[in-house]
């Protein structure tokens, strides 16, 4: 590893982590999982009561100090003649900031032979500086939050990457501001099991340092490296760590991100991955921190040493240039000059010639999360197109003019955007001006059809209806990932919703009822299928969940990543089904349940109808080996039979693989005044999966 200048001479560091945390206060979590490390150890837990601790144990020495807002821990391990030092250093979000954790690993003197359990999670070398690994605390407080480093969101455990989920991966490789490596491990056709231990291994050794991502099948991998082209994808059971930045397209030293191959990590085992680890982490250790983390840890080090005071930490990041900043008042004009009324046809080419290339050296942004999809126009039933034009010649011409013309000052307003502070008012008319640059962006693009328009493209009719379905089955599955999207959207919402009426409860209780209504505080947030099947079995009274407890077990053990997200939308599920079955059996409702949720009312628990289905198709109900899985045994009072087809079923995941199901049935008017569950797990075969 690399010595860094601000370290003593006889200093190396080997690990290095900058952790966004949005959510406050970050003190509690991180002392709680940072004491659990040190317990392990051989430390007492740490005491929340005091703003200092200092312990000794097995020759290493703890001490963890805080100040309100800010705080920092150094443990310091022998090694053969030397100091292994973990130091964490945080503060709390101040306006303009998002508050941080920094954790860094350093190697001080010895003859560079450590015993590797002095760290709990190093490796020993024959010789030189050692090979850090993550400290044993950072998986477990990345799982209290969603922690960040450069835009990008820090696992504690492997990215799990299906094929619908490939074009999320490449959109967080190309992030611009992305800081630390993304590895990616494909699929190993000889051990299906290796490439998911190796992940794991990988995400565990780098954690906070490093974003690991394990494609889930060869379609996936298929996709993966079709996006990334010649020379820069990933096969055979080996791995690739992608650094940044990164771009695809423009990569001219494919090499920079550097692969491993299946037949050598098969060969040597954890001998190759740890080569491959010393690589990652010392592509994060050798980097400078942001700037403002750089400014402000100055601070916090003064806080904490009783030499400046807390007000100085959210002075140091709003500390600006002068207000006639040269650089700032020239993007201004830039963005002003844009802002005009689109040229007529005739004079789009001469305008665009005047315009001219972004000026040499600007940084260009990469792809956004969710690039805008222009809606292609479409001739009426039964006339005849009055235009035929070339999409895909028709995408890069505004491709083309969106780059050389107007990609310096979206890429601009928007970093300005993130560093113009709170200001309401500056912040409203930077939004105009972005809204402004946007309509011009869609008055380029109407222009260039219009050059489409030529009647010579008339000949190329059948090639373009090739490439429109083509098109259209791009845009099917950017629907599909959509519909996703916005079922977690709602969940979310649903969360926020609980949270409100916990607020409201309190509010109640402490004596202000104008703020708010005493009710039942029931939040609960699962965390595997397994535990939400057992929690609607004791407090959703008005649901009979059928023994489907091993179908959903398999999903929680085979997509760990996946279950907790899975876990939130079947409790919202059962939730909606358990309120919909009280009201209907009351007499409170008269509709079914696809009405209770289209037809939602305040305080009325429901989910979003897109993520319901209440039939099957008639070649799933009259084939027996599709229809015999869908049904399951009942009581009587149900179904004279005592077995029942369930149709009606909850979609946990629209599309991909693997993609969960619940089935239940609605006796909710009936006999018994119940929902049936009868199945949750993964997809049920049908013409498709057969």
């Amino acid at each position: 590893m690399k010595v860094t200048s601000a370290m003593p001479s006889d200093a190396t560091r080997l690990y290095q982590a900058v952790l966004r945390d949005v959510r406050a206060p970050i003190s509690i979590r991180l002392r709680r999982a940072f004491s659990e490390w040190t317990v392990g150890k051989g430390f007492p837990p740490a005491n929340p009561g005091s703003a200092l601790v200092e312990h000794e144990a097995n020759g290493a020495r703890l001490r963890m100090e805080r100040r309100v807002d800010c705080g920092r821990y150094v443990l310091d391990e022998p090694c053969d003649g030397g100091t292994l030092r973990t130091r964490v250093t945080y503060t709390e979000s101040v306006p303009g900031m998002t508050g941080w954790v920094l954790v860094t690993v350093d190697q001080h003197g010895g003859d560079n032979t450590m015993n590797g359990a002095a760290q709990g999670s190093t490796q020993g070398s024959e010789q030189g500086p050692e090979q850090g690994f993550a400290p044993g605390f950072v998986p477990a407080y990345l799982r209290t939050s969603r922690i960040t480093d450069g835009g990008v969101h820090l696992e504690d455990s492997p990215a799990v990457v299906d094929e619908h989920e490939v074009q999320r991966l490449v959109h967080a490789l190309t992030e611009h501001r992305r800081r630390v490596p993304v590895v990616v491990v494909s699929v190993d056709a000889k051990d299906t099991d290796a490439a998911r231990s190796r992940a794991r291994y990988l995400s565990t050794a780098t954690a906070g340092a490093a974003v690991v991502a394990l494609l889930a099948d060869l379609r996936a991998q298929d996709r993966f490296n079709q996006a990334m082209g010649a020379g820069l994808g990933v096969f055979g059971g080996g791995i690739r760590t992608y650094v940044a930045p990164f771009d695809p397209a423009e990569e001219r030293y494919p090499y920079r991100h550097l692969p491993m191959g299946g037949a050598l990590i098969r060969g040597e085992g954890e001998r190759a991955l740890d080569r491959a680890i010393d690589g990652i982490i010392g592509e994060t250790a050798r980097r400078t921190p942001p700037e403002d983390v750089q400014k402000t840890l100055r601070v916090v080090n003064r806080v904490l040493a009783g030499r400046a005071e807390l007000r100085e930490i959210a002075e140091a990041v709003t500390a600006r240039g002068p207000a006639g900043d040269p650089a700032k008042d020239e993007l201004f004009r830039r963005m002003m000059a844009k802002t005009v009324r689109p040229a007529p046809p005739t004079a789009a080419k001469e305008q665009a010639t005047k315009n001219g290339a972004p000026p040499e050296g600007t940084e260009t942004s990469k792809p956004s999360d969710q690039p805008p999809l222009s809606p292609l126009p479409s001739p009426s039933p039964g006339s005849a197109p009055s235009m035929v034009f070339d999409p895909a010649g028709l995408a890069q011409s505004v491709a083309d003019t969106v780059v050389k013309e107007l990609r310096t000052e979206l890429e601009s307003a928007l970093s300005l955007a993130l560093t113009s502070g709170n200001s309401g008012e500056e912040s409203r008319g930077l939004s105009r001006e972005i809204r402004t640059l946007a309509a011009h962006v869609a008055g380029l693009r109407d222009l260039v059809i219009e050059r489409h328009g030529d009647d010579e493209l008339l000949d190329q009719a059948e090639d373009d209806a090739d490439r429109l379905a083509h098109d259209m089955e791009t845009l099917r599955d950017e629907h599909h990932l959509l519909l996703e999207e916005y079922a977690e959207a709602v969940i979310d919402v649903h969360r926020l919703t609980e949270r409100v009426r916990h607020l409201e409860r309190k509010l109640a209780e402490a004596g202000r009822p104008m703020y708010g209504v005493a009710v039942e505080d029931d939040r609960f947030e699962p965390a595997s299928l397994a535990e939400t099947l057992i929690e609607a079995r004791q407090r959703l009274t008005h649901l009979v969940i059928l023994d489907t407890d091993a179908a959903a077990t398999r999903l929680d053990v085979h997509h760990p990543a996946l279950a907790r997200t899975w876990a939130v939308k079947a409790w919202d599920a059962l939730r909606a089904l358990d309120d919909f079955a009280g009201a209907r059996s009351a007499g409170r409702f008269a509709g079914g349940f696809y009405e209770w949720c289209a037809n939602g009312s305040p305080g009325r628990h429901v989910i979003p109808v897109g993520m319901l289905s209440m039939r099957e198709s008639q070649s799933v109900t009259n084939r027996p080996k599709f229809s015999d899985p869908r049904t399951f045994d009942v009581p009587t009072t149900v179904d004279p039979s005592g077995r029942l087809l369930m149709e009606a079923h909850v979609k946990l995941r629209p599309v991909g693989y693997p993609a969960p199901r619940m089935y239940f049935h609605d006796d909710a008017g009936g006999a018994t005044g119940k929902i049936w569950i009868g199945y949750l797990g993964d997809h049920l075969p049908n013409t498709r999966t057969n």
